[in-house]
């Protein structure tokens, strides 16, 4: 298993790939943060809550990190090296799921670093009430689980649905599509659908 890990985190540092998505990471946090200070409500404690936890939003940027490297794998015809290392594919899938998921730690970490560095000081410029250590807490445990979840996720999706294109089409169509769809019929259904049960996870 050491040898898969070190095998998948090294792929992960050496890839554009996951600095690609680092950086669409970010900017979807800065813009995120913006407008939500700037759209919403920042008076109460909710969205107070909700602009400091980016654990949804990234949650599904990660998401589609974990779909994209997983299917990569296929598309690219490099998946027989891993066979090599490993040839248990229930053993290699598993350990680029952990691989995947301290990626997303990691990116989530950073993350939210610049949620903090940048919503922390423009909430303290509005009326309302204050931030108290449990929110903090809340947002960066529950934002740094979505996370790894979030990548996990996508590799296994990636695992089965070899098929890139296929991977990442569906998976953006059941979040946006088909999930608010089921919640709307039924939403004691609709919160156990995985996109739901992330942002249940990031605390929004």
């Amino acid at each position: 298993m050491s040898r898969v890990l070190s095998s998948e985190l090294l792929k992960l540092r050496t890839t554009r790939t996951a600095l690609g998505f680092a950086a669409a990471g970010v900017l979807l946090v800065l813009l995120f943060v913006l407008v939500s200070v700037l759209a919403g409500n920042p008076k109460t404690i909710a969205h107070k809550r909700a602009v400091i936890s980016i654990g949804d939003p990234l949650a599904v940027v990660l998401l589609l990190f974990g779909v994209v490297g997983s299917t990569a794998e296929y598309r690219h015809r490099t998946v027989a090296a891993g066979a090599l290392i490993v040839p248990s594919r229930l053993r290699l899938s598993f350990g680029r799921m952990v691989a995947y998921g301290l990626a997303g730690l990691v990116v989530g970490g950073l993350m939210l670093v610049v949620a903090f560095v940048i919503g922390i000081p423009l909430l303290g410029g509005q009326s309302g009430p204050s931030l108290a250590g449990s929110d903090y807490a809340r947002a960066v445990g529950g934002s740094l689980l979505a996370c790894g979840l979030g990548a996990m996720l996508g590799v296994a999706i990636g695992v089965l649905v070899a098929n890139q294109v296929a991977a990442v089409t569906g998976t953006l169509v059941f979040l946006f599509v088909a999930q608010p769809l089921i919640t709307a019929a039924s939403s004691t259904v609709g919160k156990f659908l995985f996109g739901n049960a992330l942002t249940a996870v990031g605390g929004r």
